[in-house]
């Protein structure tokens, strides 16, 4: 076997191992985005960002998946969207650490999941 099977055998494993992480990932979203977002949305009533996607996309899984993007972007982005008028500093403020952990990691792991999986996959072809 020559050095460039065992690369391609190596990349292959981790691929796998991707997508071992990304699948988890997505099933945790899918419990913030039905359990978390609702009571953090709640806590950002005054915030336009979230109150528009809240309108906009209404219940349902699309609509959970926006309002999760928009939940997470008001916890993340904050002076950018505050200078904006966007949101309320005070009701971003308030949210405990737990729902923000709840909010940002899950979105943060499954981004970085899936860019590290489209980078391999394109390494595994071309290679």
């Amino acid at each position: 076997m020559s050095c460039w099977e065992m690369n391609k055998d190596f990349l292959r494993w981790f691929l796998l191992v991707d997508v071992l992480i990304l699948i988890p990932s997505y099933l945790v979203s899918l419990y913030v985005q039905w359990k978390i977002v609702p009571v953090v949305e709640q806590q950002l009533s005054n915030c336009k960002l979230v109150t528009d996607a809240k309108a906009f996309w209404g219940p349902g899984i699309h609509g959970w998946s926006h309002r999760y993007v928009m939940v997470n972007l008001a916890l993340t982005s904050t002076r950018l969207l505050e200078r904006k008028g966007l949101i309320d500093i005070n009701e971003v403020n308030s949210i405990s650490k737990p729902h923000r952990r709840w909010i940002c990691i899950p979105m943060q792991v499954g981004t970085s999941s899936f860019a590290v999986l489209l980078f391999l996959y394109s390494l595994d072809k071309f290679c």
